[in-house]
């Protein structure tokens, strides 16, 4: 069994909360009608925003850490099929949730935009995901032969171009927007502008002298504040939410994810993992990710039904929700994970590496015979 990254395992974890947590807020942070609970809502989706860019980010730094990555075999027979697989059979859930609410119409619909359009709004995050997975051999031998100088100056190049003009961009009167934007054949948002996550996490990995802790936690406490306070002050001049402070193609997002990855691999790197909770909830991160949505919708609808408002609207009531949603896809993974004949396609994973670190089988101390 590999040696597992404990500092990645806290982040993964964090991470998939987070992911949970923003999707949970949206309609607080979209309502005027309590203001307490928007604040609140408004704080924590500002410490969340972080989640997808470390995500793209740990997998970028593993990928292009390890030799294998290069093999195009291991490419389409396990690395590719690992995401798509889950993807596919979590679209056809939906899909098919959709046809038992008789919408028909609406699966229809979404079946044939498949390929375009993700069933859910989410899962964009996994679109952005396969192509980077599908261009990891090349990224691998080019980063095999990248010197620091090239890493610096390829780092540069999406830090200015992407995250620098976009952010500018957004800022300016709209008179002078088009200062700020690249003709087309010098646009690098490859990927959407993702790929520099990708690559970003590849590149903070290499790095043997890390900031200080001091400085890594001021300029996560300065961002936050800048987003927490910004996105405020820009949502009650609008009158509408504002992710113009939280967008993950700025550079407050960039630089609060950086400086979280760099703290996580300063403060827990080396350590050692101790019990099983952990590990389990790292491993089942994927499959949460991919029922969260889910999730949320029958939630939501349950939480219609049952106190006839459209969702939580104070702070104890969404944490409350918050945590049901969260316990239930934990649980939800853990058991699907624990399900010999579709653990793979719900989580990703075969059933014997989920033996080993994230269902009911590794939780209980039973080894797997496989």
């Amino acid at each position: 069994m590999k040696n597992r990254r404990y500092d990645y395992d806290v982040l993964r974890v964090c991470s998939m909360l987070g992911v949970i947590y923003l999707h949970v807020a949206a309609g607080a942070l979209r309502s005027w009608n309590y203001p307490v609970l928007w604040n609140f809502s408004n704080f924590f989706a500002c410490l969340s925003t972080p989640a997808v860019p470390l995500f793209f980010m740990m997998s970028g730094a593993l990928l292009l850490s390890e030799d294998k990555t290069a093999d195009l075999k291991l490419l389409f027979r396990k690395r590719v099929p690992k995401i798509l697989v889950p993807l596919l059979t979590y679209s056809a859930v939906i899909l098919l949730y959709s046809v038992i609410r008789n919408n028909a119409a609406g699966a229809l619909s979404g079946f044939s935009r498949l390929l375009n359009t993700p069933v859910s709004v989410p899962y964009w995050f996994l679109y952005a995901l396969i192509p980077m997975y599908l261009i990891s051999p090349m990224l691998k031998k080019m980063a095999d032969g990248l010197t620091n100088s090239h890493w610096n100056y390829m780092m540069a190049l999406w830090v200015i171009l992407t995250l620098g003009l976009y952010t500018v961009r957004t800022f300016v009167p709209a008179e002078y927007e088009l200062i700020f934007t690249e003709h087309w054949t010098l646009n690098l948002n490859m990927i959407g502008g993702y790929l520099g996550y990708f690559l970003l996490g590849a590149y903070l990995e290499r790095w043997e002298r890390l900031p200080s802790r001091k400085a890594l936690i001021a300029v996560i406490a300065a961002m936050l504040t800048v987003s927490v306070l910004g996105t405020r002050w820009d949502t009650y001049d609008k009158v509408m939410y504002s992710d113009r402070f939280t967008n993950y193609l700025t550079l407050f997002t960039f630089l609060l994810s950086a400086a979280i990855f760099l703290l996580a691999k300063s403060c827990l790197r080396g350590k050692e993992e101790k019990g099983k909770l952990l590990p389990l909830l790292s491993g089942v991160s994927f499959a949460v990710y991919l029922i969260h949505p889910l999730a949320i919708g029958v939630g939501e609808k349950l939480w219609t039904l049952i106190f006839n408002t459209m969702g939580p609207g104070t702070v104890p009531q969404q944490l409350a929700f918050f945590a049901v949603i969260a316990l239930f896809c934990i649980l939800a993974a853990v058991v699907l994970a624990s399900i010999p004949g579709i653990c793979y396609f719900f989580t990703g994973q075969t059933y014997a590496a989920a033996c080993r670190s994230c269902n009911l089988q590794a939780l209980l101390g039973k080894k797997s015979k496989l």
